[in-house]
């Protein structure tokens, strides 16, 4: 045979092997891959709805009585902290039969005080309800109402909904129902004249209410509300008597004006407590997870001020340290409830975890 015909051989039987390793390594990627497909998946058991303490109801009375009840129970509770604020927005011009230099006078003012008003009203962070002063209070009654609106949660116009854990409720207020000679003789305007008083006096102040709506946010599984959005607008008229170092061209240097001026005030509540943020979770041997809790106490709270416990049904299957971490000890298909238990200030509050144990393909956002 010629060297010639032996190497051509050879490279024959080099490229026949390569062939078969080839096929033999994409076979057992096939195999792997069919597996890995073929894997059993495990399918979280469909949890059952979060049922609401209480129905909406229909009509402007029960509405206004629930709302009044929640936000009672709320302000009367000794695990609960309230933070309120309002805000102020005088963004749009003042109106006055006067000239252009005397308006913008007279703008100018407004800006300048603008930014300090919402300072006048009284505010508060994080307090704790039995030791809350001048919180403020909500009484709405049904003959003040015009309209409301109340649903579960959000639609959109493809009607998909959205934050279904929650009521959602607008009252429209009847502006004639407001009391604004209260807002008149309030500490506020008098800061605010004290304000303006290097630059102009106020008279013959008169404020008109033109609108108002009330948003609240209840929690539908615990029937606390959690937030209550105020937005009122109003008008107000007065005379500006310029001092000699703003006196515009008027020659007695007063004028009358209009002038809108809406208040936005929120009120939000925080309660005490012990929640798993989701109701059940997927786990596998050898898995170290933290559970899925929200612990609520006072912020200036240590560890020493309050007692946080995790109770498995099945204490061989799962082991849990202090801090909420879980460590899954056991094969298998194996379903263990997790009691949670907070004990502070002289509270209990509880809560329960449903951890499914399996040995299937756990499947994972993302």
């Amino acid at each position: 045979m010629s060297q010639a015909k032996a190497s051509k051989k050879s490279l024959i039987l080099i490229v026949l092997v390569v062939l078969l390793l080839v096929g033999a390594c994409f076979g057992t990627v096939t195999i792997y891959a069919k597996k890995q497909l073929n894997k059993p998946k495990f399918v979280m058991p469909e949890q059952p709805p979060v049922k609401s303490v209480t129905e909406l109801p229909k009509d402007k009375a029960g509405i206004c009585s629930y709302v009044n009840g929640l936000y009672a129970a709320a302000v009367s509770a000794d695990d609960v902290e309230g933070s309120f604020n309002t805000g102020v927005n005088l963004d749009e011009d003042i109106k006055a039969q006067i000239n252009e230099t005397d308006l913008s006078l007279l703008n100018y003012i407004r800006g300048g005080a603008s930014g300090k008003i919402a300072e006048f009203y009284p505010s508060a962070s994080n307090v704790l309800m039995t030791e809350a002063e001048d919180f403020p209070v909500l009484e709405i009654s049904p003959e003040s109402v015009t309209e409301f609106t109340a649903s579960q949660g959000h639609t959109d116009e493809e009607g998909n909904v959205s934050d279904d854990a929650y009521y959602f409720i607008t009252l429209t207020v009847d502006p004639a129902s407001i009391d604004t000679s209260a807002l008149t003789e309030s500490d506020v305007f008098d800061k605010i004249e004290d304000t303006l008083s290097p630059a102009a006096r106020l008279g013959n102040v008169q404020i008109t209410a033109e609108s108002k709506t009330v948003d609240i946010k209840i929690d539908r599984a615990t029937d606390r509300i959690l937030t209550v959005d105020t937005a009122t607008v109003y008008t107000v008229s007065a005379d500006a008597a310029f001092t000699q170092a703003y006196k515009a061209l008027a020659s007695d240097g007063s004028v009358a004006f209009t002038m809108p001026y809406k208040t936005n005030e929120h009120i939000g509540f925080s309660y005490y407590g012990a929640v798993f943020t989701e109701p059940a979770m997927a786990v596998k041997k050898d898995d170290m997870k933290a559970l899925p809790a929200s612990v609520t106490v006072n912020s200036e709270a240590t560890k020493d001020d309050f007692k946080l416990t995790f109770t498995p049904s099945d204490k061989e299957a799962v082991s849990i340290d202090e801090d909420g971490v879980m460590t899954v000890n056991v094969n298998g298909e194996k379903t263990v409830t997790v009691k949670m238990t907070l004990e502070y200030d002289g509270h209990t509050y509880t809560d329960d975890l449903t951890v499914y144990i399996t040995e299937k393909e756990v499947s994972t956002d993302g």
